[in-house]
């Protein structure tokens, strides 16, 4: 079997700007980044919640709701979806932390734009997925912008490094003809993103999914699965990181830990509510495949069976990265079948 492949998607599509992506908020909020990391999403948003009744002014608590959202929406490749809520919801905080903004100063002056910095990019993330190139790449320049001024007033803020990092890499390499382009942006976005993993727990999550994916763009994979691993012996069950994993071992043909690892995220999935139909299919893809390739056809084709024959709502056979593995395990099933 061919090693399999995936097109690394471009400008700021792979990378989940703005998840964690924020300096430590309240002791209140804790629990709410917390269950972000755990991928808890409802219990996120019923701390947030519950914070918010008793400080309605808090900023970084209304810019942690959308990060909420963002986070699963992007989790469960849901944004083809769900993304015009998303919008709205994110676009509405915007409009809350600008008016403000215009009445603080100081260092809640930049932490304010820093929060409203990183709802640009999260909008640019989503309309990017959803095919609004030129709107994307709008809102990413306006998030840039806001994130090197919050970056000039506080170089602590390592979290800003992320936004500015993933911006330039990614754009970079979609758009060289633009004239602010230059041959050592790919460099310098990474060195922004690198210096961002220093950012503190759980902010620097994103920091490494991020970096991840740019190193097995530059096939490196090695040591984004080295990145991948530290940040699992912290939180076993993340399966953001599990599927990053699962990849590598597939398509850098280590057939047995791909499978061992297929196993394990399929297993997190099942168990947790609501399922993530994204996560499923791609650990079954990998199963299968990695079977096949093992020369197990018999555990390949009941690998790709289990997940064909599975009832998945019919609007989730439409996101696109689901249509497309269950495209490739019917193709899987029809080639150990022919043997």
């Amino acid at each position: 079997m061919k090693r399999f492949s995936q097109k690394i998607p471009a400008i700021i599509l792979a990378v989940c700007w703005g998840i964690f992506a924020a300096p430590a908020g309240p002791s209140p909020l804790a629990a709410a980044e917390s269950l972000l990391v755990r991928q808890d999403y409802d219990a996120a948003r019923a701390a947030v919640a519950q914070h918010l009744q008793s400080a309605p002014d808090d900023s970084y608590a209304l810019y942690l709701r959308v990060a909420i959202e963002q986070t699963e929406l992007l989790d469960y490749e849901s944004y083809s979806l769900h993304h015009e809520r998303f919008l709205q919801a994110a676009d509405s905080v915007r409009k809350v932390l600008e008016d403000r903004l215009r009445k603080l100063a100081g260092q809640d002056s930049t932490l304010c734009l820093f929060y409203i910095a990183n709802i640009y990019g999260g909008i640019s993330v989503i309309k990017a997925k959803t095919g609004s190139w030129f709107s994307a790449l709008k809102s990413g320049l306006t998030s840039v912008n806001m994130l090197k001024e919050v970056a000039q007033r506080d170089s602590t803020i390592y979290a800003a490094s992320l936004g500015i990092g993933v911006f330039h890499y990614y754009l970079s390499k979609s758009f060289k003809w633009l004239p602010f382009i230059d041959d050592d942006s790919e460099d310098k976005g990474i060195r922004e993103i690198e210096k961002s993993t220093s950012a503190p727990s759980p902010y620097d999550f994103a920091a490494k999914n991020s970096l991840c994916w740019i190193l097995i763009d530059r096939q490196q994979f090695s040591r984004a699965d080295t990145i991948a691993g530290s940040v699992l012996r912290e939180a076993p069950e993340n399966s953001i990181f599990l599927r990053i994993r699962c990849l590598i071992a597939l398509w850098s043909g280590n057939y047995n830990q791909a499978v061992a690892l297929g196993e394990k995220l399929a297993q997190i999935t099942i168990k947790r509510t609501p399922i993530n139909w994204s996560n499923l299919v791609l650990a079954y893809y990998v199963l299968s495949c990695g079977d096949e390739a093992l020369g197990k056809g018999k555990e390949a084709c009941a690998a790709a069976d289990y997940i064909l024959d599975n009832r998945i709502p019919p609007e989730f056979k439409k996101i696109p990265p689901i249509k497309k593995n269950l495209k490739k395990i019917a193709a899987v099933k029809k080639k150990c079948l022919s043997l």
